[in-house]
């Protein structure tokens, strides 16, 4: 008993346990502790079942959409849209830098073959020496070439049209034709059949090209390089050559077979003619009210019979047509 009385005394063992504090010291864990981060925990683990949910949406959509699309938003709508026309841009810009590259190769193609042709000629020594004056009438050589587009247009002005068959009348007279071509530009939305028939049965030959439509919604079409071409080749048999056309971009080439040889006579109207073009003609011979056709003219058949009689008074010099 002394022992026991002697002996330190064992503190009771507590049901807290404790946890150390910031100093390292050990404090008991009260009941309020414990509680509030079992809360704690409580919360935590709530958020983290929610965010397993959406998480569980989101790939149930994902699997969805293999199968079933959902409906497009507004916003979904304007980028399709915009991305669409992006596309379509990239695709206009590349056709038409594509179908640029090919006009240019092949206006280079043309401007070569032309060169190689005058070359020939040159070197032949073809080129016509005698005046046209000194040939007689009957034995000269006429071409003609009639630039049916620009023709069209400028007698539409007048709502007339060109009687071709007049026109063969009043150029040609009584000299030797040796070829008439009418170069046409045809238009997908406009049947050129029956007028293209009728150009053949009046005598002419004819060349048609298709007008392409550009992206922007222009057009183009034109008989420019194809008419100098034919021109250059046949310039060394002709001894007349008719240009019908008031487009100023044939300067050059009237002037070039003027200094080949041939006699350059003009027909064209005279509002619609560049200044340059006739003074570059050796003749310019206006196109008037009697190589014209109206749909409402009763006289139309008069004036047919009258070709041969309006070649005199049409034909003018090309000095005449400067006024």
């Amino acid at each position: 008993m002394t022992d026991r009385l002697n002996s330190p005394q064992t503190p009771p063992t507590s049901h807290l346990q404790t946890t150390e504090d910031a100093h390292g010291s050990r404090v008991a864990n009260s009941p309020e502790n414990l509680s509030g981060e079992v809360e704690d925990l409580r919360q935590s683990l709530n958020l983290m079942i929610r965010e397993m949910g959406r998480i569980q949406q989101s790939l149930a959509r994902i699997e969805s959409r293999g199968a079933v699309k959902e409906a497009p938003t507004a916003e979904d709508l304007r980028w399709d849209m915009l991305n669409s026309t992006l596309v379509e841009i990239k695709e206009r810009v590349t056709r038409e830098a594509i179908s640029s590259a090919r006009e240019r190769r092949d206006i280079r193609k043309d401007l070569t073959d032309l060169q190689s042709q005058l070359q020939s000629l040159q070197k032949s020594n073809r080129f016509a020496t005698q005046s046209v004056r000194e040939i007689p009438e009957e034995d000269q050589r006429i071409g003609i070439f009639v630039d049916v587009q620009n023709i069209f247009y400028a007698a539409k002005q007048f709502n007339a049209r060109l009687d071709f068959e007049k026109l063969l009348q009043v150029t040609v007279g009584r000299r030797r034709l040796v070829r008439a071509i009418a170069y046409v530009v045809q238009s997908p939305e406009v049947n050129q059949s029956g007028f293209i028939s009728m150009l053949q049965q009046k005598g002419y030959e004819v060349k048609q090209k298709d007008l392409r439509l550009r992206s922007d919604g222009s057009a183009k079409g034109d008989w420019d390089m194809g008419m100098a071409i034919d021109i250059m080749e046949l310039v060394d048999k002709l001894n007349v050559m008719v240009l019908v056309t008031g487009d100023g971009d044939f300067v050059s080439l009237l002037n070039l077979v003027k200094t080949i040889g041939p006699r350059v006579e003009l027909v064209s109207f005279l509002h619609n003619t560049a200044r340059d073009l006739i003074q570059s003609a050796d003749l310019h011979i206006p196109i008037e009210e009697t190589l014209l056709m109206r749909p409402s003219n009763n006289g139309v058949n008069a004036q047919n019979s009258a070709g041969a009689k309006a070649a005199a008074n049409l034909q003018t010099p090309a000095s005449e047509g400067r006024e």
